[in-house]
Formats: structure tokens, sequence, C-alpha cells
């Protein structure tokens, strides 16, 4: 009954790593740009026309939300952003200064995260600084809470039936070869 024992754990253990490093691989994929923006927005920044790429609609309270900006067409000389996530009037909720890096595939363009900490109304500030002089502009964005649990972990809960099923083999299967070994000797 021990070695039945011991394989039960060892299974537990094997499904709670898979849990994690899922769990992990989600948070990352989280924080990451896709291949395809979920909402694109052509919006103008004083003389800077300018496409913000939102690669998250809605986005979820409690988790960074992953932006582009790219200038639409070549600036004469460099331009440089500072972007904010800010919460509209009455949204009891403080500016958060957003992460800002180079977009490596998108000359001039910066690619971020904006953390976006409640739900409700939201708006990405972005300032933007160059040749002609500063600018700045607004991009509303609306925030949802977070489902109740992870998806993960409600496929790990839903499917315990099927854990039990698979024990309840896995202990038969055992039991028929004890009785085998039995009816031989």
């Amino acid at each position: 009954m021990s070695r039945i024992f011991q394989r039960l754990l060892l299974a537990l253990g094997v499904l709670a790593l898979l849990a994690l490093v899922a769990e992990i691989g989600l948070s990352l994929g989280a924080t990451t740009h896709g291949n395809a923006p979920a909402r694109v927005v052509q919006i103008n920044a004083g003389p800077y026309p300018l496409t913000v790429s939102l690669y998250k609609e809605p986005a979820l309270a409690g988790f960074a939300l992953p932006f582009a900006i790219a200038p639409q067409q070549p600036s004469e000389g460099k331009l440089t952003f500072d972007v904010s996530s800010m919460p509209d009037y009455g949204l009891h909720a403080t500016p958060v200064h957003a992460s800002l890096s180079p977009d490596p595939n998108v000359a001039g363009a910066v690619q971020g995260t904006a953390e976006i900490t409640v739900q409700g109304s939201w708006s990405l500030a972005i300032t933007v600084n160059g040749p002609q002089g500063s600018a700045t502009v607004s991009v509303p964005i609306e925030a949802t809470a977070p489902p109740a649990i992870p998806d993960w972990l409600g496929w790990l809960i839903g499917c315990i039936p099927i854990y039990g099923l698979l024990i309840f083999l896995l202990t038969q299967r055992a039991r028929k070869k004890t009785q085998q070994r039995a009816l031989v000797a």
C-alpha cells in the first residue's frame, strides 16, 4: 500500500509542478507583446501623428498593459516619449509611470507596459518631445476586474473526477497484479 501512496504523491507533485510552470508562463505572457494588437489607435500629439497599439483589450485591473507607440511618418529629429497610466476623475487610484524600451522592430518606436491598478476608466497619457516641441495626448482605456480564479486553477479543479478515476484504475491494476501473483504461487 505504501508504494501506491508514493506513486500518488509523485503524481500530485508532478501535477503541482506543471501547474506552477503554466502559471509562470501565463504571467510572463500577460506582460509581453503579442503578434497582433487587440486595439490600434491613430492619434495626433500636436504635430506628431502616432500609432498606439494596445495588446490587451480590455485591460485587466492589477496587471500590466502591454503597448507600443510608433510615429506614423519618419521624423526629422529623434522623438522621446513619456507615458503614464492615469485614472479618470472619480477613480480612487494613483497615476503610474510606464516602463518603456525601444522597439527593435520599428525605427523610432517604443514599447512598454503600463500598470493598471484598479478597475474603471483610465487613460494612457503620452508626452512626446521632438524637434517641433512637446505635446501630450491621452488614449482612453477601460480596465475590468480579473477573473475570480485563474483558468489553469479552474481546469485543475474541474478535472478532479478524472484524476480520481485514473487513481482508481491504477489501484485496480496493482490489485489485479497481486492477485495474479497469489494464484501463480
